[in-house]
């Protein structure tokens, strides 16, 4: 049982760090889009928008239901 008990912990640690991973990838991202948001292009402002609903997502923070939100980029 105490081995059980350490897989788990174990697998939780590497959730942990694996979600840690992403998050740090997706707020990497989103600084890029930063920048490429102040040129005002659409694209960037999608990919924003994007980078925000994912790290929301990972935060468990519910996302605002938005008319864009809806559409298929043309």
């Amino acid at each position: 049982m105490a081995q059980t008990r350490t897989s788990s912990s174990r697998a939780d640690v590497a959730l942990g760090a694996a979600q840690e991973s992403v998050r740090a990838s997706i707020e990497a991202a989103q600084k890029i889009a930063d920048c490429s948001m102040e040129a005002g292009s659409e694209a960037a402002q999608r990919v924003q928008k994007s980078l925000k609903d994912a790290l929301d997502a990972l935060r468990g923070t519910p996302a605002k239901a938005t008319p864009s939100a809806n559409r298929e980029s043309a």
